[in-house]
């Protein structure tokens, strides 16, 4: 049975946000978010240089996906068009770009997980069915 690995890097940017309705958080606040991206390559895949992807392109993965986010207002952005800029829905929109970024970038690579902190302690884990 051949096994596979996960690797990870992160990103961070630092953006504002409103949650209609949520208590504290229906008032204008800001994040320093952290994204932890995880892919997933199977040990069949790995090239003759030992490697299935590079970290430099899971990192520049990560940072390219959520450029746009940095120093922004989150509920204004068109990936947020018609809903709430929640941890949970930023962490799926960081998936879906990943994935489509990476399936050029590093055929081998399948986005695994992606992680996002909304604050040290608080953070949600998107993983696709």
């Amino acid at each position: 049975m051949m096994g596979h690995y996960l690797l990870s890097a992160e990103a961070d940017f630092s953006a504002a946000h409103r949650l209609l309705g949520v208590d504290k958080c229906d008032q204008l606040h800001g994040h320093n978010w952290r994204i932890r991206l995880t892919v997933r390559v199977a040990e069949a895949a790995i090239g003759p240089e030992g490697m299935g992807v590079d970290f430099r392109d899971i990192e520049q993965t990560a940072s390219s996906v959520v450029a746009d986010f940095d120093h922004a207002y989150l509920n204004d952005l068109e990936a947020f068009c018609g809903a709430a800029p929640t941890a949970e829905r930023l962490a799926r929109i960081v998936y879906e770009r990943a994935a489509a970024r990476l399936s050029e970038l590093a055929p081998a690579a399948r986005v695994d997980q992606v992680e996002a902190w909304e604050t040290p302690q608080y953070r949600v884990v998107y993983r696709p069915e």
